[in-house]
């Protein structure tokens, strides 16, 4: 059996040091679009880089790659993610308030988004930066391609997953300060292994 690592202060220490972020690492953006501007909005970003979306509806969650809403009318929330970044679009009435974090040097597109630079009002806040995984809910039957999980009743399940995963992990970043979690950018999906406890 396996004894667990001592902790090691100094390393602890070391470690966060290494992970602090700030505005020559990051960018932070946030804003506000109309509802009839929303598809010309998103488009005018980086997609190829942010190809795993979330579209929410009022009767639906689809969970994709590399689309966009049907219909901006019937869109309540979204987000786009991948490496070049992690965009969410929230309804707000007949608008849509958005926020994105990316990296450093990323800017939404030019146009009427009411776009705002977190660091032009936080130039001196710092973050620890944590990259994490998390499983997702439920398991792709073996022949045919529906997915399945008891815990979650009738809710339709399906991830934009290569052929031969079983399971799927959403990997991302968290960015605290003093302790709080203030943003969270997904990155990307896997195939999720079982991790060996030897």
């Amino acid at each position: 059996m396996n004894s667990p690592k001592p902790i090691i202060f100094s390393d602890m220490i070391h470690q966060m040091k290494l992970s602090q972020v700030g505005k020559t690492t990051l960018a932070i953006w946030g804003g506000r679009c109309g509802e009839d501007e929303l598809l010309t909005f998103l488009r005018q970003w980086d997609l190829a880089e942010m190809p795993y979306r979330i579209w929410e509806y009022a009767s639906t969650i689809k969970f994709q790659k590399d689309t966009l809403p049907e219909h901006a009318i019937l869109l309540q929330r979204g987000r786009l993610f991948g490496p070049g970044g992690d965009l969410e679009v929230r309804r707000n009435g007949r608008e849509f308030t958005w926020r994105f974090i990316g990296p450093a040097g990323a800017h939404p597109p030019e146009g009427n988004y009411q776009a705002q630079n977190y660091w032009d009002s936080h130039s001196d806040a710092v973050f620890f930066e944590e990259e994490a995984r998390a499983l997702l809910w439920g398991q792709r039957q073996v022949g045919n391609d529906r997915w399945k999980e008891n815990r979650v009743g009738a809710a339709q399940l399906d991830y934009p997953a290569s052929d031969g995963w079983q399971r799927v992990q959403i990997h991302y970043k968290t960015y605290s300060c003093a302790g709080q979690i203030e943003f969270v950018w997904y990155t990307n999906l896997s195939k999720w292994k079982e991790d060996n406890n030897g």
